[in-house]
């Protein structure tokens, strides 16, 4: 519980220095290309960092076989590479409100993905219940903050697009013991080749050096850089070693965490409908916790 929270407070605190980054490097929300380049350097950087700590902290050798390549390859193209691009594609084309909503389909994706996937995660009655409690909860706060104007169109399409590629992603990460591989090199692998390909895409349209790099932009991007690799670190632990049926739930913190973080961080206006949706998914999370340890018992 505590690593799952830990990794979703990283991914939320995401939300605030992304749009920081923004305002300093001058992207704008419709920037597609930039906003691809920002996020392929966020991710190589974060590669590079995991790879200065397993070799130089945890002394572990990250070399890998062809055959480990190819999986880390197809990986970091659904998790990094697509999960991404399908994003900020989508978060350009589609309302805040609709792409904040269909945000909560990954945890449906994952659940589903690791029924057909893994022959001991099958999905429930109580998972399903857990995550529509969840998902409750973002829809909840939707309503009150903007009324819930949902409209479906490509850009919705294209966020849950993004929303498949980082379920499925979550779910295969669950194979690496089997491909050899532990969490801190695959990790690292799988977002190095994901953040060159996003970076490379970016490099099409607005080349390779679009950015001013000031001290605080450096700062920015260095920060979203340790959160990336200590949160997908974390994560991908996680998915190694658990059901994906187990932990789908938490996913659901994440938007939560950004909208307090954002409160905190850029002191934007901090709601009181925030903490019903924050205690719905914890009810969500309670009722998973008790039901995992209910088998385990």
């Amino acid at each position: 519980m505590a690593a799952a929270v830990t990794a979703t407070l990283l991914w939320g605190s995401a939300f605030p220095f992304v749009k920081l980054g923004y305002a300093i490097a001058g992207i704008s929300e419709r920037n597609t290309f930039l906003q691809l380049e920002f996020a392929g350097y966020r991710f190589t950087l974060a590669a590079l960092l995991l790879m200065a700590v397993g070799i130089f902290i945890a002394r572990r050798n990250l070399a890998a076989t062809g055959r480990q390549l190819l999986f880390a390859a197809k990986i970091g193209s659904v998790q990094t590479f697509l999960q991404y691009t399908f994003f900020y594609i989508g978060l350009g084309l589609s309302s805040g409100i609709s792409a904040s909503v269909i945000a909560g389909s990954l945890t449906f994706f994952q659940l589903g993905l690791a029924h057909f996937i893994y022959h001991d995660d099958r999905i429930t009655a109580t998972k399903v219940i857990a995550a529509l409690v969840g998902f409750s909860g973002i829809v909840f706060y939707q309503t009150l903050e903007s009324g819930l104007k949902l409209s479906f169109g490509a850009g919705e399409l294209f966020m849950l697009a993004a929303m498949f590629c980082g379920a499925l992603g979550n779910v295969l990460y669950r194979k690496a013991p089997a491909a050899g591989m532990f969490p801190l090199q695959l990790t690292a692998l799988q977002m190095l080749m994901g953040g060159t390909g996003l970076t490379v895409v970016g490099a099409l349209k607005v080349g390779f050096v679009p950015f001013h790099f000031s001290g605080s932009f450096v700062l920015i991007l260095l920060y979203l850089s340790m959160l990336s690799a200590t949160s997908f670190l974390i994560w991908n632990s996680i998915m190694t070693n658990n059901k994906a049926g187990g932990v789908s739930v938490y996913l659901f913190l994440i938007p939560i965490f950004g909208v307090i973080l954002s409160a905190l961080v850029l002191h934007e206006q901090l709601k009181w409908f925030v903490f019903p949706a924050l205690a719905l998914i914890a009810v969500s999370i309670i009722v998973t916790q008790r039901t995992q340890v209910g088998r385990r018992g």
